[in-house]
C-alpha cells in the first residue's frame, strides 16, 4: 500500500520531501564533513542543526527579494553575503544556548554559510518556486539535516560514551570510545544513507499486477 502511494504520487513526494527520500545529509551529502568530524555527541548535533536552520532558511527566503534582472554571479554572491551577515546570529544564539558546542564545532561552524542549498540550490530551485512552496521546501530540508546529525549524534555520544546531552546513561552495558572517532561517523553516515537507498529502491520497485489493481478489483 505505501509503495503503491508513493509511486501514484512520487512527484509531489519528490517535489516536497527532502526530510527522509531527498534528505540533504543521507541522499544528496550535503554539508557531510561537518556532520562525520564534530556530531560526535547528541549536543553538538543539536548545535549544528539549529544554525544550519538559522542561516538556510532566512538566507534563502531574504535572497528571493533580489531582482532577477540582476547577474547570476552577482546574485550568489549576494546569497553568500547574506548567509555570512546571519551567521553572526546565528552563532550569538548558540553561545547562549550551548556554548561548549561553538568551540567543538570549530571552523565547520562556518562553512554552513557555502552550503549548496544557499549557494546554488537557491538560483537554480528554491527562487523558481512560489513562496509557500519554497518555505515548505527548505523547512521539510532543515528537518531532515536535523533528523539525520540528531541520529548520527546521539548514536556516537551512546555507544562511545555511554552519555546523552553530557549525561550519564546508568547501567549501559558497554561504550566504544573509537565510536567518537570521524572514521565512526563516515561509517555511520554511509550505513544511514545505504538504508534509505535501500527504501528508495523499494518504493521504486515494480507493482504486481494484483497490487496495481487493488483487492477489489
Amino acid at each position: 500500500m505505501i509503495r503503491k502511494f508513493y509511486q501514484k504520487h512520487r512527484a509531489t513526494i519528490e517535489k516536497y520531501d527532502q526530510f527522509l527520500l531527498n534528505n540533504p545529509v543521507l541522499e544528496r551529502g550535503l554539508v557531510v564533513a561537518p556532520v562525520i568530524v564534530t556530531c560526535n555527541s547528541l549536543q553538538n548535533a543539536c548545535s549544528l542543526s539549529i544554525a544550519f536552520a538559522f542561516i538556510t532558511i532566512l538566507s534563502v527566503f531574504l535572497t528571493a527579494f533580489i531582482p532577477r534582472r540582476i547577474p547570476y554571479t552577482l546574485r550568489v554572491i549576494l546569497n553568500a553575503i547574506t548567509a555570512s551577515l546571519l551567521f553572526i546570529p546565528a552563532v550569538l544564539l548558540l553561545r547562549r544556548y550551548f556554548p561548549e558546542s561553538v568551540f567543538n564545532l570549530g571552523i565547520y561552524l562556518p562553512l554552513l554559510v557555502t552550503n549548496s542549498l544557499i549557494v546554488q540550490k537557491s538560483e537554480s530551485r528554491y527562487h523558481h518556486e512560489k513562496l509557500p512552496t519554497m518555505l515548505l521546501q527548505l523547512l521539510t530540508a532543515a528537518g531532515g539535516f536535523a533528523a539525520a546529525v540528531c541520529i548520527v549524534g546521539a548514536l556516537r555520544e551512546l555507544l562511545g560514551k555511554a552519555t546523552l546531552m553530557g549525561k550519564p546513561v546508568e547501567n549501559f552495558p558497554f561504550t566504544a570510545p573509537a565510536l567518537l572517532l570521524p572514521f565512526a561517523g563516515f561509517l555511520l553516515v554511509g550505513f544511514l544513507a545505504a538504508a534509505v537507498q535501500k527504501l528508495r529502491n523499494y518504493l521504486n520497485k515494480p507493482l504486481k499486477q494484483k497490487e496495481k489493481e487493488g483487492p477489489h478489483a
